[in-house]
């Protein structure tokens, strides 16, 4: 059999595991192998790496949108000068996610427009534990 053919039959073989993306990473993990002299075993790990990244950043960007967050925020962008009784460490502390380790709910209570949703907003870009999941809730009276 020839390399073209076998080429042929893995790239099929991808296709029908619907392993997309290391079927578009094969040429060039193909080639990075020939050229760093790597193993089966090793050129097999970075081909599945490719797909491994793939598949975790649709899951992240598909649970973003399941979440129906109301924006990408950051803990930066959030204007302590425009709410000077918000407490900056408690803010710092609630985005490092320790409350994670202890199982502890957070709730942010407040009326609209004082700044509840965004030290919220990053907490799901952060979680990537299995089991822990967020949900945000916006009620307006």
């Amino acid at each position: 059999m020839s390399e073209a053919s076998v080429y042929q039959q893995l790239r099929g073989h991808l296709a029908e595991l619907r392993l997309t993306a290391a079927a578009e990473a094969l040429p060039a993990e193909l080639d990075h192998a020939a050229a760093a002299g790597l193993s089966h075993t090793a050129f097999l790990e970075r081909l599945l790496a490719a797909e491994v990244t793939a598949t975790t950043a649709r899951r992240q960007a598909s649970l973003a949108r399941f979440a129906c967050l109301p924006a990408p925020w950051r803990l930066s962008d959030f204007d302590f000068d425009a709410q000077p009784s918000v407490d900056r460490k408690l803010v710092a502390e609630l985005g490092t996610l320790r409350f994670l380790d202890d199982a502890t709910n957070v709730l942010l209570i407040g009326p609209p427009g004082v700044g509840n949703t965004t030290p919220a907003g990053p907490w799901p870009n952060g979680i990537r534990e299995p089991g822990a999941s967020v949900a945000t809730e916006s009620k307006h009276s």
